[in-house]
């Protein structure tokens, strides 16, 4: 995917990102929704690698978690 977007910028069109804006309510509520999807409390997702092997799943769950922190403007441990 990447490199067609090199490309197609090489031939000279344009590609615009997409932009979403969110609330701040929505950012929380989106949160909540992952963690219930991975069933584990807010305060267990940082120790998420130290109680085993994770998944991709939990992978890809613990990224957007930290995305998430980040647009809140939340401190990262």
């Amino acid at each position: 995917m990447v490199s067609a977007l090199l490309e197609t910028r090489r031939k000279g069109s344009s590609v615009g990102t997409p932009v979403r804006t969110v609330t701040r309510e929505e950012l929380l509520q989106r949160r909540k929704q992952v963690l219930a999807e991975l069933g584990i409390e807010n305060d267990d997702v940082s120790r998420l690698n130290d109680l085993r092997p994770i998944s991709s799943d939990e992978w890809d769950a613990r990224e957007e978690l930290e995305q998430i922190s980040f647009l809140l403007g939340e401190e990262l441990v």
